[in-house]
């Protein structure tokens, strides 16, 4: 089993696009940290995008949705143990992090700068969602630029990609450079926290097809043990990978957009259906 104290030594900070994104990738991690003073976590967004409407022109989401996922993510941080002066929320756009790039950047460092962590964890350089994408690209520059000197590790949230025929990104990065933490005695406390996320977990909306996280997917995600990346300057990009690279790169652009139209067709679908 990995050593946390080892190698997750405090102060550490946890940097999140999404109120759900943390526990998803790292709540096994959180749960088994000893000295839960030491963890910080930064919310990005301000959780207004998710879930949203599929067919815009027809419906609308919530206007407190925010406000909503922001005491969802409390009290999940609360379940996982980590202080509530410890978590911190950006509040910017959701859905819109590139075209917030330099406020985003000057908050992240601001927070670089007050808990001098001596871990960084970001979302993984080829994650599917743009928010995520952004926060990685802002604090490997500030990591890459000296403005950041501690560890860099990367943690996973969308890994399971259907268009590559091992199914899991993960499967394609060079042997020995994967950490592999077994969260099987906090798989309940992971599931709990994630329980928590009602927004996300249930149909929170009457136009939802389904919610946003599955209860298959909530099982299998707190079960499954959790990897994480260091950052290693010798592997920018796709040289982390072993194989398959063309069509990694491929995948990762078509996907999401693949997914989103498969989505709004169920959507037109089911409401020809109820009518």
């Amino acid at each position: 089993m990995l050593d946390l104290n080892t190698f997750f030594p405090g102060p550490i900070l946890l940097t999140v696009p999404h109120m759900d994104d943390c526990v998803l990738g790292c709540g096994g991690l959180l749960a088994l940290l000893p000295d839960k003073q030491q963890v910080h976590v930064l919310y990005a967004t301000d959780g207004q995008g998710s879930p949203a409407p599929l067919l815009p022109w027809r419906d609308m989401a919530d206007p407190q949705l925010g406000t909503i996922r922001v005491g969802e993510a409390r009290r999940a941080m609360g379940l996982l143990g980590i202080p509530d002066e410890n978590i911190y929320f950006l509040n910017l756009p959701d859905g819109h992090l590139r075209q917030h790039k330099v406020e985003l950047q000057q908050q992240v460092e601001a927070a670089l700068t007050r808990i001098q962590p001596a871990q960084l964890l970001i979302p993984f350089r080829y994650d599917r969602h743009p928010d995520h994408l952004a926060l990685n690209h802002v604090l490997l520059d500030a990591h890459q630029q000296g403005r950041y000197t501690g560890q860099v590790v990367e943690y996973f949230i969308y890994h399971h990609w259907r268009l590559l025929p091992r199914q899991d990104v993960r499967a394609y990065i060079r042997p020995g450079h994967l950490l592999r933490l077994d969260i099987s005695q906090v798989a309940g406390q992971k599931r709990a926290a994630l329980a928590c996320f009602t927004s996300q977990t249930t149909r929170f909306y009457p136009w939802q097809t389904r919610p946003n996280l599955t209860p298959q997917l909530l099982d299998a995600v707190s079960q499954a043990p959790e990897m994480f990346l260091p950052y290693d300057p010798a592997y920018p990009s796709h040289t982390i990978f072993t194989n398959a690279v063309t069509w990694i790169r491929l995948a990762h652009r078509l996907e999401p957009l693949l997914k989103k139209r498969k989505d709004q067709l169920v959507a037109l679908w089911q409401r020809g259906l109820r009518r």
